[in-house]
């Protein structure tokens, strides 16, 4: 709130992503410039930092990105290869990223690297803010994706960063990064949600008014089948975002149910948008309706955010 945010708790977020999860005309990766990893630098900022990062980041003068997913290194995160080394009062890092949202926008990266290979994730990676026009840094290929976005390749070679660009703790970057996606992670439930919810309102609608053989599809066991299906494979979803988001404001350790969360929703709106396409028929096909991009879009969570 002290930076004009709302205060929402992760529950109170829940219920926003999963909002935007039902809408057809806001990207879903639009609002990652808001409520993504990148925003939540704000909790470990300096106050210098924050006159040079945080602050044109709200004031939306400057975007940065979440620089952690390396060629070799995706959901295993611990085994990035990316080097910090601290030379005077710098840290001169080498490495390549892979895939990161917003690459070629970034006026400032997040940059996870490694400073102590013996610890590695357990006190040995740190995180670094970098500014994209350092010397060193060079942006590789876009990969066009089926989503629509293009992530991006990231070279780093010999860059030196001053020692108070070090975001946190020396060494806690996996901590940081961990915490952070586990916030990611519920926010693909939340979206999951929401945009199960809109399809399966559609789908309710749309077999109501359509008519074969003389009768509305709603009188078709089949047709019915799938939308008790996704009712209550929705209900059920719904309800394990809300318990680990309010278990989160409440202090406990969600680990192990926010990977449940991210698995169950995701697969879950899978299947939901699937139903509806087949529902819909021939329309649901085109881009008529917001059901082909869903299809598209959420089939992307089951691999990104871990």
């Amino acid at each position: 709130e002290e930076y004009g945010g709302a205060g929402l708790s992760l529950l109170g977020k829940c219920i926003v992503w999963e909002e935007v999860g039902k809408t057809g005309a806001v990207p879903f990766r639009a609002i990652g410039d808001v409520f993504g990893p990148a925003a939540r630098i704000l909790v470990e900022c300096t106050e210098p930092q924050k006159e040079k990062y945080l602050f044109p980041l709200i004031r939306g003068d400057k975007r940065v990105s979440f620089a952690l997913t390396e060629p070799e290194a995706g959901s295993d995160a611990a085994s990035i290869q990316t080097r910090a080394v601290k030379r005077d009062s710098h840290y001169v890092i080498n490495g390549a990223k892979r895939f990161i949202t917003r690459g070629h926008e970034a006026d400032f990266f997040q940059v996870f690297a490694v400073t102590d290979p013996e610890k590695r994730a357990r006190g040995g990676i740190t995180c670094f803010l970098v500014d994209a026009d350092m010397p060193g840094v060079e942006l590789g290929s876009r990969f066009e994706t089926m989503m629509g976005d293009s992530p991006s390749e990231i070279f780093f070679t010999d860059v030196q960063v001053p020692e108070e660009n070090i975001l946190g703790t020396l060494g806690e970057g996996f901590v940081l990064a961990q915490r952070w996606t586990t916030e990611g992670r519920l926010h693909h439930g939340a979206r999951g949600v929401g945009t199960a919810q809109r399809c399966l309102d559609m789908s309710i609608e749309f077999a109501n008014q359509r008519k074969t053989f003389g009768q509305p599809l709603a009188n078709r066991q089949a047709i019915l089948f799938m939308i008790a299906d996704s009712a209550m494979e929705l209900h059920a979803a719904r309800l394990m975002v809300y318990d680990c988001a309010w278990k989160h404001d409440q202090g406990k350790n969600v680990r192990n149910e926010v990977f449940m969360v991210k698995v169950f929703a995701n697969e879950m709106v899978s299947r939901v948008v699937d139903r509806a396409i087949q529902i819909h028929g021939s329309i649901g096909l085109t881009k008529e309706l917001p059901l082909e991009r869903w299809y598209r879009d959420v089939r992307s969570r089951r691999i990104t955010e871990g």
